[in-house]
């Protein structure tokens, strides 16, 4: 990967925005549907941000975070996230197949 195949990617902090340019554009459009996938979750169940927060030990703030895609996961905070929203391990895959859909076909 190049420098001009990468899209800044801009996260809020308590200075302002900052763009961050180790994400490709690919990659930025995946944490966003893997945070619309977990918001949709969430409210499925009912849960509120704060709920979710809890069950994976941060903040509500850093759970709007992520359904955003302003902030990305670790593996260890996917992990709790997968299990507090009650998906089985299985589905994770199934997201990336399912948004990967078109290059699969094609590939």
């Amino acid at each position: 990967m190049n420098d001009s195949t990468k899209r800044n990617f801009h996260i809020r902090g308590m200075r302002g925005t900052t763009a961050r340019k180790d994400y490709t554009p690919e990659e930025v459009d995946y944490i966003k549907f893997m945070g619309q996938k977990m918001k949709k979750r969430r409210r499925q169940l009912g849960l509120t941000q704060s709920n979710v927060g809890k069950m994976i030990f941060t903040t509500f703030q850093q759970v709007q975070k992520y359904e955003t895609g302003n902030n990305v996961m670790n593996i260890i905070k996917l992990e709790r996230m997968r299990q507090a929203l009650n998906i089985p391990s299985d589905r994770i895959g199934f997201l990336v197949n399912k948004y990967n859909r078109r290059e699969i076909k094609n590939g």
